[in-house]
């Protein structure tokens, strides 16, 4: 996930599938990590944390840090210690072969995933609705499932500003 808001759309979504069918179930990994552990205790005083680790089936524990890279996924969420989100390209990869849904820009040729002898491995940039909402249903949603996962996210309140700010100092403006 790239900030606190991606985090809060998780959250959300999974209330509100859990709301539509009663629980929720993966049929894909899905990796989450948060920007940094400030941002958790922020997601935790807001009432966030408490559905991931609901529907959490790994969540990181710095008093017993891994002790090598993840190769192998089950289909489940993972919140992943907080940090950079391309860590994954880093040090962890999908299995060969995958196809990856990401929210994070840098999933060039290889990075995430390799090939395979069998297949090309796939790295595809989506957001984060899409990324969460295929990880659950296992294929890319239709609108009308996209809509009901997302309903009541103020998903613009998520946007970068149409104008410059006053105060930016940033190049992309």
């Amino acid at each position: 996930m790239v900030h606190k808001g991606d985090v809060k759309i998780v959250a959300q979504m999974l209330r509100n599938i859990e709301k539509s069918k009663g629980s929720v179930d993966f049929s894909a990994p899905l990796v989450v990590a948060a920007p940094t552990y400030n941002i958790i205790d922020e997601l935790k005083a807001e009432g966030d944390w408490d559905i991931l680790q609901k529907y959490s089936g790994f969540e990181f524990d710095d008093s017993r840090p891994k002790t090598e890279a993840r190769t192998e996924y089950e289909n489940i969420l993972y919140l992943e210690r907080p940090g950079c989100n391309l860590c994954m390209g880093n040090q962890e990869k999908a299995a060969k072969g995958d196809t990856v849904l990401a929210t994070s820009t840098r999933l060039f040729k290889g990075r995430v995933v390799e090939d395979s002898a069998d297949k090309a491995g796939e790295s595809l940039l989506a957001s984060t609705p899409v990324v969460v909402l295929s990880a659950i249903l296992g294929r890319t949603p239709t609108l009308d499932e996209y809509k009901s996962a997302v309903e009541g996210i103020d998903l613009t309140k998520f946007a970068p500003p149409l104008a410059r700010p006053g105060t930016t100092q940033s190049a992309h403006f």
